[in-house]
């Protein structure tokens, strides 16, 4: 067993090999922590190859051992055993079904034996023993009446349960009916056995807070262990004749500005820290370096006695005065600026001379490089309060704006220089003439080769159908939060999204693809999955907590169909289901290894599925068109994690949200990327007529780089809330829950009342739904094939989770759609973009407008009000990690490593998920901290990569802390971030 510490966080690793001696249909693998004598960590680790947790200092020894698993051991008096259910849903929650007990033969043997009448003097009683646990505190032992019950829930350590019969006054055991005791899992081997210490990093610290506001925070922290107190006692305050009482310890804040020494930042100000652990200094200026010091004072006298601690110092660098111009849709783009507050007030001082002056937000035309002032949309804007704008422009033209100080006598002073070139989006296609360009796809791919059917699909098809599924979450690596209490359930908090994707779309997806290939059915999908989903899936924590989880929703389903079955049996079909699909989840993912991005790799290395990659965050690129490094970050690092995870480099990507400004093209290009996808007016809202409609990729003007548009159609009919098959009655209700599942069919769109789901139902239903679909194709393909001199293409794009997750019965649809396009016609062919390419290198050219497939097909959704801020801290830090790389020598590996997880850090406060979710209201204060969480190590590493640049010594034990807890891309290059043109 090998063990890594990185201050208080330490990672248990052991060999694959460990599993071999286990035999899992008996025993279980365990790891087990000794602080002395006490046992602090007792973890499950069947099936795992490591585990993590934080622990605080000292020596400890960690055991690796075998142990056979829990048993229940049933006494009883009858001739007949009775029926018992014991469902435990975790520890501290379990389950007590109780039937064909012999009640009668119970009955005569009271009256009989001790002439008591059965039911009005004796009455059963159950008694619940427990093992001591402080953390919910129940007694070890209670009686409870059972009032001839059949069911308990009991909360607690478990450690057995008797039923008896009782004698009610005075209270006294009569007769024991039967007991059923957990048996102990018994230790059958130790594997392994390793001592290892934790040595935290004392002292005080301080490092930058970001908050919303275009401001600078900085947090002290400070972390001793309480010997540093007793010692002070013993050596400062005692000798003084003083006691804690009548002392106090202060934060003092020191800071410089360029070379120099520290003076007292801000003296006015008195922190005495009482038992506070951190404290926030607001709003500091940068371009200074600061230090933070722990100081002993005599609370009567106010007078200084002692130092006691004292910070490294911190270098919040210089802020550039900038104006940065972000699009949003056909008429608005979002303008922010940052000035130096004390350098503006004394230049607009010296500017005005007693005069008048105001500020304006000058708007320019960029036509080709040459500038065009727009003075009747230039707005006079209040630098005091405001540091940010929304621009009302004209719809397809590109600007640039500039904000100026205009004096009454009509004299100018540029506050800053001109900002990024950003475009607003088309109305209606341009005029420009049509034309038809040849770019042969050199790429091979396995999907590259004709489609079997037994109908001749490949011989007789007149149209293609492109069904894409965008697979994407942002990357989360946090531990569930199960409580103490016993009490659980899923509800959907982020912590959650990665396991129910796998439960609810992933691995159903996996297995109908599995099910269609025994089957012998020939297929072709098109599907990317982003960076972070394919981290998610490979990481070793992840992979622990959705063995936790799905083992979790096993108990649940359990006990959920006790419950069902006496409470509601017309809804048991239902609590079955869950049960069985919970299980086929846990085995498919252990089948493939717990790493499901294996499951994938192997259909795309059979030519069944073609998989494109994503931005490596999900990052909205748009919003980094002047930071050319970020999006080359982001492609860059997608492009090597995807070569990593599937053997072979990407055709093509998913842009996130679809979002696309003119010259992303050229970046895609670069890193060999030849197609992507988009929404239906990215193609049809060209600089010139789209001659096929959505029927055909274009190629932007000037690249080889094709765009696929999705047919509205196929959204409509899977996507709309109206029309979409999704709101069939008989489809499992996604709103409404009968507990911890779903268990009502949807009956009726616009009303509670529920009736219980038929699962035969919803599979015949879905069914005729894809049966639907499949002729929709055809029917269009029937109608628009003599338009053109090549067939038409229909592309289906759709978020993967919709299948399965919102759409319960959406792998089944899948599933039969496939088998219906092998069996059943041989109209519409299967094809994948890769495919296409090759068959068809000649296509349109045209110049596609900014486009997503957000609301109102706009960049609207993450530009809201309530994110706008966000953009301005990310640049923020791009800037600074582009300066830190174009500094570093490359031969500095420590420093390599600084800078590499910088980018990890950057690249992660990039993903669009956060604006997307605060957007619609969800989660806002979680998404929030992720964001801060984010930058906030991001200027520790910082901090770090400064440190090394000055030959200071660095905390290589606080980089190790920061590289476990985010170890996403680890082929992530540093040296992506010097490129910034």
């Amino acid at each position: 067993m090998k063990i890594e510490t990185a201050d208080r966080l330490v990672r248990f690793l052991w060999e694959p090999e460990t599993h071999r001696k286990i035999n899992y249909p008996e025993e279980d693998l365990f790891l087990e922590v000794f602080k002395g004598e006490d046992c602090v960590l007792s973890r499950k680790v069947s099936f795992l190859d490591e585990t993590e947790e934080f622990l605080p200092p000292g020596a400890y020894l960690a055991r690796l051992v075998a142990k056979r698993r829990l048993k229940l051991k049933l006494l009883s008096p009858f001739h007949y055993t009775p029926k018992v259910v014991l469902v435990s849903e975790n520890e501290r929650r379990h389950h007590l079904t109780l039937a064909e007990l012999d009640w009668e033969n119970l009955r005569r043997e009271i009256e009989l034996g001790c002439g008591l009448s059965f039911g009005e003097e004796v009455e059963p009683y159950l008694k619940v023993v427990r093992y001591p646990d402080p953390e919910t505190d129940f007694p070890e032992e209670e009686w409870l009446e059972a009032s001839f019950k059949d069911y308990f829930l009991l909360l607690g350590a478990l450690k057995g349960v008797e039923l008896w019969l009782c004698r009610k006054k005075p209270f006294q055991p009569i007769k024991e009916a039967l007991s059923l005791y957990l048996v102990s899992p018994e230790t059958v081997a130790v594997l392994a056995e390793e001592t290892f210490e934790v040595r935290p990093v004392f002292g005080l610290f301080l490092a930058r807070q970001v908050v919303e506001p275009d401001q600078v925070n900085l947090r002290a922290w400070w972390d001793f262990p309480p010997s540093f107190w007793e010692a002070l006692y013993a050596k400062e305050i005692k000798p003084r004749g003083l006691d804690w009482q009548e002392v106090e310890v202060r934060l003092e804040v020191y800071w410089r500005r360029e070379e120099g020494s520290f003076s007292l930042f801000r003296p006015e100000e008195r922190r005495a820290i009482g038992l506070a652990r951190d404290w926030i200094i607001p709003n500091v200026p940068d371009g200074a370096t600061y230090l933070a010091k722990l100081v002993l004072y005599d609370g009567r006298a106010k007078r200084r006695l002692v130092e006691i601690a004292s910070s490294a110092p911190y270098w919040v660098p210089k802020k550039r005065e900038k104006i940065v111009l972000l699009p949003i849709d056909e008429r608005r783009l979002f303008a922010y600026w940052h000035l130096d507050r004390e350098a503006i007030r004394e230049r607009l001082g010296r500017f005005a001379a007693g005069k008048n002056v105001s500020v304006f937000l000058k708007v320019f035309h960029d036509f080709f490089g040459q500038l065009y002032h727009q003075p009747e949309k230039d707005v006079s804007v209040d630098i005091s309060q405001a540091d940010n704008w929304y621009l009302w422009v004209d719809p397809d033209k590109a600007y640039r704006v500039q904000l100026i100080a205009v004096r009454e006598d009509g004299k100018v002073l540029e506050l800053t220089g001109l900002s990024n070139l950003a475009h607003t989006a088309r109305l209606a296609p341009g005029n420009l003439p049509v034309s038809y360009v040849t770019h042969p796809l050199e790429q091979e791919h396995p999907t590259i080769r004709p489609l079997a059917s037994r109908m001749g699909v490949a011989e007789h098809s007149i149209g293609y159908l492109i069904f894409h599924l965008h697979a994407h979450l942002p990357y989360l690596r946090r531990r569930v939060v199960y409580g103490a209490a016993g009490i659980w359930q899923p509800l959907g908090f982020p912590e959650e999204w990665f396991h129910e994707a796998l439960v609810d779309t992933y691995i159903p997806l996996i297995r109908v693809f599995e099910d269609l290939v025994a089957e012998g059915v020939d297929f072709k999908l098109s599907m990317d999955i982003s960076p972070t989903l394919c981290n998610m899936m490979r990481c070793p924590l992840l992979q622990e907590e959705f063995l936790r989880y799905v083992e979790g929703l096993i108990n649940l389903a359990r006990a959920e169909i006790e419950r069902v079955r006496r409470e509601a049996p017309a809804f048991e079909a239902a609590a079955w289901m869950h049960l069985k699909r919970f299980e086929e989840a846990r085995e498919l993912f252990l089948r493939y290894g717990r790493d499901l991005t294996q499951a994938f790799k192997k259909f795309q290395d059979l030519g069944k599925l073609e998989i494109s990659t994503c931005a490596a965050t999900h990052g909205f690129l748009p919003f980094y068109t002047p930071y050319p490094a970020a999006i080359r970050a982001q492609i860059e690092t997608a492009v090597r994690d995807y070569e990593k995870v599937f053997g072979r480099p990407p055709v093509g990507i998913w842009l996130p949200e679809c979002a696309y400004v003119p010259g992303l093209e050229k970046y895609l290009e670069e890193y060999g990327l030849r197609y992507f996808f988009a929404e239906t007016h990215t193609v049809l809202n060209g600089d010139s007529a789209a001659e096929f409609g959505v029927h055909a990729p274009v190629f932007v003007r000037g690249s080889q780089v094709a765009v696929f548009g999705r047919d509205p159609e196929t959204g409509k009919q899977v996507w709309s809330a109206d029309e979409g098959y999704p709101g069939d009655p008989d489809y499992l209700d996604f709103h409404i829950k009968g507990g911890p599942f779903r268990y009502c069919r949807v009956t009726n769109r616009y009303s509670l009342q529920k009736e219980p789901y038929n699962p035969d139902w919803a599979r015949a239903k879905a069914a005729q739904h894809a049966q639907h679909f499949m002729e929709s194709r055809n029917f269009r393909f029937e109608y628009i094939k003599g338009w053109f001199w090549k067939k038409p293409l229909s592309v289906a794009t759709y978020d993967a989770e919709l299948f399965g997750h919102h759409w319960f019965e959406g792998p089944l649809f899948i599933y039969f759609l496939l088998k219906k396009l092998y069996y059943d016609q041989n109209q519409t062919e299967l094809i994948t973009p890769a495919d296409y390419l090759k068959r068809y290198p000649t296509n349109q050219e045209i110049l596609p407008p900014p486009s997503s497939w957000g609301d109102k097909g706009s960049f609207d959704k993450w530009m809201y009000g309530s994110v706008s801020w966000m953009y301005r801290h990310v640049h923020e830090a791009i800037e600074a990690l582009v300066a830190l790389a174009q500094k570093a020598p490359a031969e500095d590996q420590l420093l390599a490593e600084i800078l590499a997880q910088a980018g990890r850090e950057v690249l992660w406060a990039m993903n669009s998920d956060l604006a997307f979710v605060i957007s619609n209201g969800h989660f806002v204060d979680k998404m929030k901290e992720f964001f801060f969480e984010a930058l906030e190590r991001f200027w520790q590493l910082h901090d770090l990569a400064q440190k090394r640049l000055a030959g200071e010594p660095v905390s290589e034990e606080r980089l190790r802390q920061l590289l476990f807890t985010r170890p996403i891309f680890r082929e992530h290059d540093w040296r992506v971030w010097q490129k910034n043109e």
